[in-house]
């Protein structure tokens, strides 16, 4: 998990560094395509604006020369370049003979008579309407209108023409998009170092879990992750804690269970060896009673050992094969099964109906268990009663005896792994353990009620599953 935090990949980029990474990259293509996107339509509203500029013009001159009373060619094109005459980036010219004639007097203007390409390409015009055109020579880029003036004869004596340097507009645009651009620079960079800050809090948690982690080990499951806040990472820090809960009760069991297997394994095992040292071959009576005696004390570890292997088998999900099983059928049969057990009086008292989803096996595993109990701790003739029942959402599968009954102080601990109360009892003291880690296992409770000297009531609580 740590070296997962830390590597992302085989390039062993840090996750502040992706996250950094993905965010400028975001972040710039999006200032990228708006900048592009304002600079395309701020580019089309421009050339709109210079076609409806010069075709008003157009129109104005025009309409100029049809009400104007001056009269003669030169007079005409000498007033209507004073008339017209633009801005810096504006300029009208009146062409006569493929040459400039003439030009306005005032500064600052775009002066088209020094651009002798632009001429040229004015004096070609022979379209007597307002129309806006566009041309690109080696000095600008022009928008135009050019407008012959024709004689009685249809012939071309002059052209007036109106140009804007639309090439200086656009240019003046980049310039300002530029800004946009250094601005959008600038920007990335606040990001940047606020988003390594803020990314670096963020993460802070994180990191904190992982340093956490590399400390925990086997031997020292107790430390946990501190916990700041209610947002997303302290949910995550909760359930890791809770997680590492479950690893230091499940690594402490483990221990218990090494530690009890151990201390009950080596009493038979030295019993074994005291045998096997103090044997006499030669002695047919003593190997004979020597072979029985050590063929009980292996029966009895076998039984430990399956015991054991169980016990660590029940906090896996393959523990339990749930099925929809009839109650009423399952309380029969273990019934049936129990009265082979001893010579008891055993009564069922009740029975649950309706189906509902356990283990049948691992159930009637626990009742049996509980019905064995009971017949070690009673005495003979004595009755054992033995029902189930649903009650409310709960399946109750119970034992009731007449024996010895248990102590108040000894409740809490008999149901413990190698528990026995009573030393002269057989058995490993793994009986109501494994009772109980059944049914935990199907999400249950094992309950217990003792009187001393009047008997005791072992019942399996089950939660109700419908099948």
């Amino acid at each position: 998990m740590t070296s997962r935090f830390r590597h992302a990949g085989a390039h062993g980029i840090s996750v502040r560094a992706r996250v950094l990474v993905y965010l400028l990259v975001l972040t710039a293509v999006a200032l990228a395509v708006a900048g592009t996107t304002a600079f395309l339509i701020e580019r089309d509203s421009l050339e709109d604006g210079v076609t409806a500029e010069l075709t008003a013009r157009g129109d104005d001159y025009v309409r100029w020369v049809a009400e104007t009373e001056v009269t003669g060619v030169d007079a005409l094109m000498r007033d209507a370049v004073a008339r017209f005459t633009g801005t810096a980036d504006e300029g009208a010219v009146a062409i006569i003979d493929a040459a400039a004639r003439y030009v306005p007097a005032s500064d600052p203007r775009l002066a088209l008579e020094d651009d002798e390409q632009l001429i040229d390409l004015l004096w070609a015009q022979t379209s007597t309407a307002v129309e806006v055109r566009r041309a690109e020579t080696a000095s600008a880029s022009y928008a135009y209108v050019a407008i012959p003036f024709l004689d009685a004869a249809g012939d071309r004596i002059a052209v007036f023409a109106i140009a804007i340097d639309e090439g200086q507009r656009v240019h003046e645009l980049r310039e300002t998009f530029a800004v946009y651009a250094l601005v959008a620079i600038a920007a990335l960079v606040a990001i940047g170092a606020f988003g390594f800050f803020t990314v670096g809090r963020l993460l802070e948690p994180i990191r904190l879990l992982d340093r956490t982690a590399r400390r925990i080990g086997e031997s020292d499951l107790g430390e946990r992750v501190p916990i700041v806040g209610d947002d997303d990472l302290a949910r995550l820090s909760r359930t890791v804690n809770a997680m590492l809960d479950r690893l230091e009760g499940a690594f402490a069991d483990q221990r218990q269970l090494l530690d009890d297997a151990s201390h009950e394994l080596r009493t038979p095992l030295t019993v074994l060896r005291t045998r096997l040292e103090l044997l006499e071959p030669r002695d047919p009576d003593q190997v004979e009673a020597t072979r029985d005696e050590l063929l009980a004390v292996a029966a009895d570890m076998s039984r430990l050992v399956e015991d054991l292997v169980l016990l660590a088998k029940a906090d896996r999900p393959e523990f339990l094969r749930l099925a929809a099983t009839d109650l009423s059928e399952l309380t029969e049969s273990a019934f049936a099964r129990m009265e082979h057990l001893g010579d008891r009086e055993w009564v069922l008292a009740g029975s649950a109906t309706g189906p509902a989803v356990l283990d049948a096996q691992r159930v009637t595993q626990a009742w049996l268990q509980l019905a064995a109990n009971a017949v070690k701790f009673s005495e003979p003739g004595s009755t054992i009663r033995v029902g189930s029942a649903r009650i409310a959402e709960d399946v109750l599968l119970w034992i009731e005896d007449h024996g010895r009954g248990i102590a108040p102080e000894d409740l809490e601990r008999i149901a413990g792994r190698f528990v026995r109360l009573d030393p002269e009892t057989e058995g490993a003291g793994l009986g109501l353990p494994i009772v109980r880690a059944i049914v935990e296992a199907h999400g249950g409770r094992l309950e217990i009620a003792s009187e001393p000297g009047t008997g005791s009531t072992f019942a399996l609580r089950l939660p109700w599953r419908e099948g």
